[in-house]
């Protein structure tokens, strides 16, 4: 895992347990789905997106809520990375 990815991870932890009340294992499987990985229901899933979208300045297409919901760690950083870099 990268700088990125670690940052990413660490920001994921800190939205879930203390915003969402939810505890993650420390032995979270960051190559699994973030919905997986993280045991976050539907609401808790858009939520964590709410989280992201305020702290790395974007915004998630409706058509992409899904998909995030199954991605891991790695393939959301990338996400974001593409998402946030300037046109």
């Amino acid at each position: 895992m990268n700088t990125t990815q670690d940052a990413l991870h660490t920001f994921i932890v800190k939205v879930c347990q203390e915003k969402m009340n939810i505890e993650v294992p420390s032995d979270a499987d960051l190559n699994q789905e973030i919905g997986k990985a993280y045991d976050l229901d539907s609401i808790s899933m858009y939520e964590l997106i709410l989280n992201l979208e305020e702290q790395y300045g974007f915004k998630v297409a409706d058509d992409d809520i899904a998909k995030i919901e199954g991605m891991n760690i790695e393939q959301l950083s990338q996400y974001i990375s593409d998402i946030c870099e300037p046109a």
